[in-house]
């Protein structure tokens, strides 16, 4: 198995070439990253491994200021195993773990449990209990037992370094294009179809509802969003309503999913949706028709979005 816990016990990999980081969003930064650890591991015949957590620091250390994931913990790992890397390792971020020294940190995990020949880290990293240590100080620790540490430079995208928080920030404002662009793929937000009141259904527009009460991940502002569904039956154009429906006086959190030339039950399935564009803010409406009149116009500029989208991907 790809995935392993570092607690699980003897791991069976052997010295290897490995990475660290937390890896929220697994962006074109981590990206790069990862390129260089598969790259150099293949220059050494040896297998290349990432270290993360199965949750955020951040999110255990300062639950207060924690904004949220750019991917859930499943989601990451399924991203990390699909960019060839051979073991994606992770460890509980616990009370246990925080008290961890960068000394220990290096000599107990790096090299008696995973076993590092050369460390893969970037620019920016930081480690051991209160973040004491840094890629500087990782390098010298390293050299210290004769093993070696590599420092990943920054990837720059229009200026601006590419980092998570950076694309948090375009998520909470649903500046979608932005935040497509530093990750390399479209911002995305999965779960599973739920019973609504069925009011879309009734004006002609019936939609597949996901529950955001409980959700962990970075959400935009409430409003209207052009975006693709993808279901078990395929992927579809959507119109994407997240908000509280106003208009109907409701107060319940709640994705809605319009998904354009579709006609099925998804109650109860799995569907992710992949964020394009927002296309306006969700406002209340004097009575259902106006509302009708506007989901209209929106289902025309969701389809321009989507267009266009389309044609600059394929270019």
């Amino acid at each position: 198995m790809k995935l392993k816990n570092l607690l699980s016990g003897n791991l069976g990999i052997g010295p290897c070439i490995l990475g660290i980081g937390t890896f929220d969003g697994v962006h074109l930064g981590h990206r790069q990253l990862i390129s260089d650890i598969i790259h150099y591991a293949r220059q050494h015949k040896m297998p290349s491994v990432i270290f993360t957590f199965d949750h955020s620091p951040r999110k255990f250390l300062s639950p207060r200021i924690f904004k949220g994931y750019l991917t859930t913990p499943e989601e990451k790992f399924s991203l990390l195993l699909a960019t060839g890397i051979d073991y994606v390792v992770f460890r509980p971020f616990d009370d246990a773990f925080s008290t961890v020294g960068h000394t220990d940190f290096v000599k107990n995990i790096l090299i008696d449990q995973l076993q590092a020949a050369t460390v893969l880290v970037g620019f920016n990293f930081c480690f051991g209990a209160g973040r004491a240590g840094n890629a500087q100080t990782l390098s010298s620790e390293l050299a210290n037992h004769g093993r070696k540490c590599r420092i990943i430079q920054p990837v720059m995208l229009d200026g601006q370094v590419v980092s998570s928080s950076i694309i948090r920030d375009a998520v909470s404002a649903g500046n979608f294009p932005k935040a497509n662009r530093f990750l390399g793929r479209e911002a995305c937000f999965t779960g599973e179809v739920v019973h609504g009141d069925h009011r879309g259904r009734i004006m002609g527009f019936p939609t597949a509802n996901l529950q955001l009460e409980a959700s962990l991940k970075i959400l935009p502002p409430n409003g209207v969003y052009a975006c693709f569904a993808d279901t078990p039956d395929g992927s579809h154009p959507a119109i994407v309503n997240i908000g509280i429906r106003p208009t109907f006086d409701r107060s319940t959190h709640l994705l809605e999913a319009h998904l354009l030339g579709f006609s099925g039950d998804l109650y109860h399935r799995t569907i992710r949706i992949r964020f394009v564009r927002r296309i306006r803010e969700e406002k209340r409406f004097p009575d259902m028709q106006s509302l009708v009149e506007q989901i209209n116009l929106d289902v025309a500029a969701c389809q321009q979005y989507l267009s266009d989208n389309s044609s600059q991907a394929n270019d």
